[in-house]
């Protein structure tokens, strides 16, 4: 009886040790100081590339370059949906003369319901082959 409740309780404390949980950072995001210096007008694309590195993301939105910096922190746990624990999303506009003329930053506190990002994924079809082709050209071939 003695071996029975040790063996209970070595089981019971490996599958809760087991139920750990894991945080994903993906983007890069700068320090809010740093986002402070920035100025309209003033900052130019190259004072930026130099103090935050390159953006996540750069777009030309009505001939003006957009650059995007993103980060995210997601928790997962088991086979529970994961959640989003923060996300900050900074967003600068540049003008011709490469001077910033819009700023905007978004996180999870202040994100609206206007605002969303879609993880939905793009499927490329590929050319067509015959089933006698597929068949040959998958002799010898291991598939998991």
């Amino acid at each position: 009886m003695k071996f029975f409740k040790i063996y209970i309780l070595l089981l019971s404390f490996f599958a809760f040790t087991a139920c750990s949980f894991r945080v994903d950072k993906t983007g890069y995001m700068f320090e809010s100081v740093d986002f402070n210096s920035i100025q309209k007008g003033v900052t130019s694309k190259n004072t930026i590339l130099k103090s935050f590195g390159s953006p996540t993301i750069i777009s030309s939105i009505d001939n003006d370059e957009v650059w995007v910096y993103y980060s995210e922190e997601i928790k997962h746990i088991l086979f529970f949906m994961p959640k989003v624990i923060t996300r900050e999303i900074v967003v600068l506009k540049f003008n011709d003369e490469d001077r910033i003329n819009y700023i905007k930053k978004l996180s999870l506190e202040n994100e609206d319901k206007k605002f969303f990002i879609n993880f939905n994924k793009t499927f490329v079809k590929s050319h067509k082959t015959n089933f006698l082709k597929e068949l040959y050209d998958s002799l010898g071939t291991v598939k998991p």
